[in-house]
């Protein structure tokens, strides 16, 4: 997961825009920032990056000259740390730059392919790959005809990459004339845009926009791209489309609960999800709901679920008598802390999660709780709120989860690699045992099912690691990068 934003400003003051743009998007990767802006003026070209948050990378900078542009946010799903492998990524050759967000698969056979021409990559990340892949298809379609425009070589592109790279992808692309975008043909990653008089703007998701003042703006299509100049006129198109697959777990918990995807915000999916996790264990388990005294959500993405559960044992439980639990947060986490699943090792996982979170003791002394939580990975925030719950003298502690057990390693931008990290594929999806490992009364799972039909309302998307039935290959069955034209 990363956050990706791309400025056209015809004002000329790019920088604020993509340094809001990245502000709004942090949440989606707090490790790296970086920048980079075209100035048409001094035909001068700014890359700039480093470690941190959006904010503190890009307040060490001057204003930027230059009204196009591209800003990236970055989590580690691939490769090394360190500043030199943040993106924005440059092709000084060719003068293009690029940011995306997703996870690259093939980039192994991309990196044997440029061995074979005696070339290698130069950092550690799946940005540069396909950057590297772009270029060469931009500079073969130019070859073939120079005098066709820009834009018309660099869409040819994209449709080469878009059937070649295998993996998800959203990106934003940057040259001396133009701001690109484009989606892989599933669309597993957002990608959104809008457009006023004297701006356009694309980022990957709706809050970024209307942060930033855009009320008009729509979803780029799945295996669809654009193009917008200095004139600000916008050219889109379909280049490859497949089956559609936004990933659902970005309307549970990756994304900002105010950003609209699939149609909604994700507080609405939230809610749902809540509501369907009551009704779920009012089935499966009606004696734990009449018994709990509290219900009490892991902040903060699961909160719009929580208060929906209580909701739903308000206006449902209580007119059988099912329960008279109290909604409350007795659960705070440090409102400077990241976000756990987001630090790039299990360590720092765990001293962050002993660090962040803290309990009113007051409120949950000798009292039957009910977590709500959006989901179960690792396990690492579940387990420490539990035994703090306990130490603060809780009587009964149960949980569910408004996502399904995640069971496979994700490579569609979710930081899973392996299956031994994943709680639930470590305990061979046994719920009994992971409740005994977590330290639980009670565990209850939101069924796969009901996330699709109650959640989704049976949209389509991806849910590879609840499932794991994956639509990407890890290769290309073919050559990615073009052949060398014959002599």
């Amino acid at each position: 997961m990363c956050g990706i934003v791309g400025v056209v400003d015809g004002r000329g003051r790019v920088f604020g825009a993509l340094a809001n743009g990245a502000h709004f998007l942090q949440h989606r990767g707090p490790a790296y920032a970086g920048i980079f802006v075209v100035d048409p003026a001094t035909r001068q070209v700014r890359l700039e990056k480093g470690a941190g948050l959006a904010d503190d990378v890009f307040k060490a900078l001057d204003e930027l000259p230059g009204d196009l542009g591209i800003a990236h946010t970055r989590y580690r799903t691939f490769g090394d740390g360190g500043a030199e492998n943040a993106q924005p990524v440059y092709h000084a050759f060719a003068n293009v730059a690029l940011a995306h967000n997703g996870h690259i698969t093939n980039v192994t056979q991309i990196a044997d392919e440029l061995a074979t021409r005696g070339e290698r990559l130069a950092t550690e990340n799946d940005a540069e790959p396909l950057l590297r892949v772009l270029t060469a298809w931009i500079e073969r379609y130019r070859g073939r005809d120079p005098r066709l425009p820009e834009r018309a070589h660099v869409f040819s592109a994209i449709r080469e990459v878009q059937e070649r790279i295998t993996g998800a992808y959203s990106a934003v692309v940057a040259t001396a004339e133009a701001l690109y975008a484009f989606r892989d043909p599933h669309g597993f990653r957002p990608l959104v845009y809008g457009q006023r008089e004297d701006r356009f703007m694309v980022a990957s998701e709706t809050l970024a926009l209307e942060q930033n003042g855009f009320r008009d703006i729509r979803e780029l299509a799945r295996g669809g791209a654009l193009a917008v100049g200095r004139d600000l006129a916008l050219e889109t198109r379909i280049l490859l489309e497949k089956e559609p697959l936004p990933c659902a777990f970005e309307t549970i918990y990756f994304a900002d609960v105010e950003s609209r995807m699939l149609g909604e915000t994700n507080r609405s999916h939230r809610w749902r999800a809540g509501l369907a996790l009551a009704a779920f264990v009012a089935q499966e388990a009606p004696e734990v709901l009449d018994g709990i005294d509290l219900v009490v959500p892991i902040p903060h993405s699961p909160i719009p679920g929580a208060e929906a559960f209580a909701q739903w044992l308000e206006t449902q439980g209580r007119a059988v008598e099912l329960s008279k639990a109290q909604y409350t947060q007795p659960v705070s986490k440090y409102r400077y802390g990241g976000r756990i699943f987001l630090e790039e090792t299990q360590e720092a996982r765990d001293d962050a999660a002993q660090r962040d979170f803290r309990i009113d003791d007051r409120i949950v002394e000798g009292k039957r709780i009910f977590l709500v939580d959006d989901s179960i990975v690792r396990g690492t925030n579940a387990r420490r709120v539990v035994a703090q719950l306990r130490q603060a003298g809780a009587d009964k502690v149960y949980l569910g989860t408004l996502w399904p057990m995640v069971v496979d390693s994700c490579y569609q931008g979710i930081n899973t690699p392996t299956q031994r990290e994943l709680i639930g594929a470590r305990f061979n999806r046994d719920v009994e045992n992971i409740r005994g490992e977590l330290g639980l009364d009670g565990l209850f799972y939101l069924p796969t099912g009901t996330f699709q039909e109650e959640v989704l309302k049976g949209r389509p998307a991806c849910m590879a690691c609840v499932t794991g039935r994956r639509a990407v290959p890890f290769a290309y069955a073919g050559d990615v990068l073009p052949r060398a034209p014959a002599s």
